[in-house]
């Protein structure tokens, strides 16, 4: 579930105050301060307005996307190995063909 699905009130706001913000993702404002200090979340997902910390909670659902690495597996711009290819061959054959390993 989505930081947007979470807030479920069907307003469609997408900007949040700090304290709401870690309301959503269950921390303190605190700590989403500190992460703030460090960089560790970028800039464009939250501004300074009128004195007061806001986020975008759509910036951050897509930060934190980009925070997830991608398999091999799953990267089709990228062809297995060979012997990764002929590794599944054998363990499909050895499945559905029992007694036939070659």
């Amino acid at each position: 579930m989505t930081t947007a699905e979470k807030l479920g009130d069907g307003s469609g706001h997408d900007k949040v105050t700090e304290k709401r913000m870690a309301e959503l993702l269950g921390t303190t404002p605190k700590a989403l301060q500190r992460k703030r200090e460090r960089n560790v979340i970028p800039d464009h997902v939250w501004s300074k307005i009128d004195g007061r910390i806001m986020y975008s909670i759509w910036r951050y659902d897509e930060w934190l996307e980009t925070q997830w690495g991608c398999p091999q597996e799953l990267n089709l711009s990228q062809k297995p190995p060979p012997q990764t290819i002929r590794k599944k061959r054998t363990l499909l054959r050895q499945f559905y063909l029992p007694g036939k390993t070659a």
